[in-house]
């Protein structure tokens, strides 16, 4: 079980069953207090934390002994257009050798979060480039400029859907012999 942030208990989404073997438990036991979601994933255990106790939990994951998420594998986003967009962090502790994946969801209209360099100095350059190509803002970012792309270009994020070239590299790929179910 959960906490929903107010004390009061939430259920998993999933049953407890369907995390048998996996890190689930221990990662349930460190986010105490936390409000976490998990979700079953295709080769990890996927938590999804708001955005408001984001820091506090990558905090807790770093630094608990059961689990010693000590490398930030990669971070980056996913735009799920009007549901707006997804932070996904990749978690892997070397000594442990165990992998999860943390996500927080943004909204649309408020596309802003706290940055993980406290915790993992690593998400410096991530986080730069995902500022740039989906235009997610990491407050009290120790150094935003930009690796990629020109400094004055900030009003176009390529990895966007409603980048203005999305549509024509879809058409590209189906050029390549790419269905439209294939991408």
């Amino acid at each position: 079980m959960t906490s929903d942030g107010n004390g009061a208990a939430e259920a998993p989404a999933e049953a407890p069953e369907s995390f048998e073997g996996t890190i689930w438990p221990d990662v349930d036991r460190a986010l105490s207090g936390i409000s976490a979601r998990p979700e079953r994933g295709a080769i990890d255990v996927i938590v999804h934390i708001p955005r408001e106790e984001l820091i506090r939990g990558l905090r807790v994951l770093r630094q608990d002994e059961a689990l010693d998420f000590d490398y930030l594998r990669c971070l980056t986003a996913v735009d799920n257009e009007d549901e707006g967009m997804d932070v996904v962090y990749h978690l892997y502790s070397i000594g442990k050798n165990h992998n999860l994946t943390v996500k927080a969801t943004l909204p649309s209209d408020d596309l802003t979060l706290d940055t993980a360099t406290v915790v993992w100095r690593a998400a410096n350059w991530l986080e730069r480039e995902t500022a740039e190509m989906f235009g997610i803002r990491f407050n009290n970012h120790p150094d935003p400029r930009t690796l990629l792309m020109p400094e004055d270009m900030d009003d176009t994020f390529p990895l966007r859907k409603t980048h203005p070239l999305a549509e024509i590299e879809v058409l590209q790929g189906e050029g390549m012999g790419y269905t439209e179910e294939d991408l």
